[in-house]
C-alpha cells in the first residue's frame, strides 16, 4: 500500500510540475509556439505530433499493435484468459509473437522513411 500511495504522490508531483513549470515555459520557447499555437484541441495536438502525416500516424499505430501482440501472454493472463493465445494463434494462423515483430519492424522502417524524406524536405 505504501508504494502505491508513494507512486501516485510522485506521479500527482510530475503533473503538476509539468502544468505549472514546464509547459508554460515550452510555450514560450519561440521555436515550439507554432507547434503549441496548431495543436490547441486533442486531434490538433495528436496531429502535430504524427507531423501531418497519415503515414507516421499508421506506423504509430502499427507499432502499438505489435507491442500488444508481443505481451499477449501477459494480458491473457491479466484478463484471466488462458486461452487467449490460442484463440488468437487460431485466427492468425501463426505465432502471435512473429505477427508482433512484424508489425513493429514495419513500423519502424516506415517512420524512419517517413522521417528521412521530412527532413530532406525540410
Amino acid at each position: 500500500m505504501f508504494y502505491v500511495v508513494l507512486a501516485l504522490t510522485v506521479v500527482t508531483a510530475f503533473a503538476v510540475a509539468y502544468v505549472f513549470l514546464i509547459r508554460p515555459f515550452l510555450h514560450s520557447v519561440p521555436k515550439l509556439k507554432a507547434f503549441f499555437d496548431e495543436a490547441d484541441t486533442f486531434w490538433g495536438k495528436v496531429w502535430a505530433l504524427v507531423y501531418r502525416s497519415a503515414t507516421v500516424a499508421w506506423s504509430y499505430a502499427m507499432l502499438v499493435f505489435g507491442t500488444l501482440f508481443n505481451q499477449l501472454d501477459t494480458i491473457a493472463g491479466a484478463l484471466g484468459d488462458p486461452d487467449l493465445k490460442t484463440q488468437v494463434s487460431n485466427f492468425f494462423s501463426a505465432d502471435p509473437k512473429v505477427l508482433g515483430w512484424f508489425l513493429m519492424g514495419a513500423a519502424v522502417v516506415t517512420l524512419a522513411a517517413r522521417l528521412r524524406s521530412i527532413a530532406k524536405s525540410a
